[in-house]
């Protein structure tokens, strides 16, 4: 297998893994509340106006599970080849 050290370059070197991993943990949990201020602001749209609201929520909800699910993964898969 080729050293990857080799192409990473001296300032990024100094940068440890768990900085890396807590980096996308942090994403993660920001991806979530802005994700569950969206859903708020959706759900109190269907209360003044139901029909405006539910058609926000059923387009956002898609993109905002693929967001939270993917910063997940990007944490879980930084914590398991990273963090060994």
């Amino acid at each position: 297998m080729p050293d990857a050290s080799k192409h990473e370059t001296t300032w990024t070197q100094s940068i440890t893994n768990e900085s890396v991993c807590q980096y996308f943990y942090v994403i993660f949990f920001v991806t979530a509340l802005l994700a569950a201020i969206a859903v708020g602001m959706d759900v109190l749209l269907m209360f003044k106006r139901p029909a405006l609201g539910m058609s926000m929520l059923i387009r956002s909800a898609p993109a905002l599970i693929l967001a939270i699910a993917n910063s997940l993964f990007l944490y879980i898969l930084c914590a398991r080849t990273l963090l060994k």
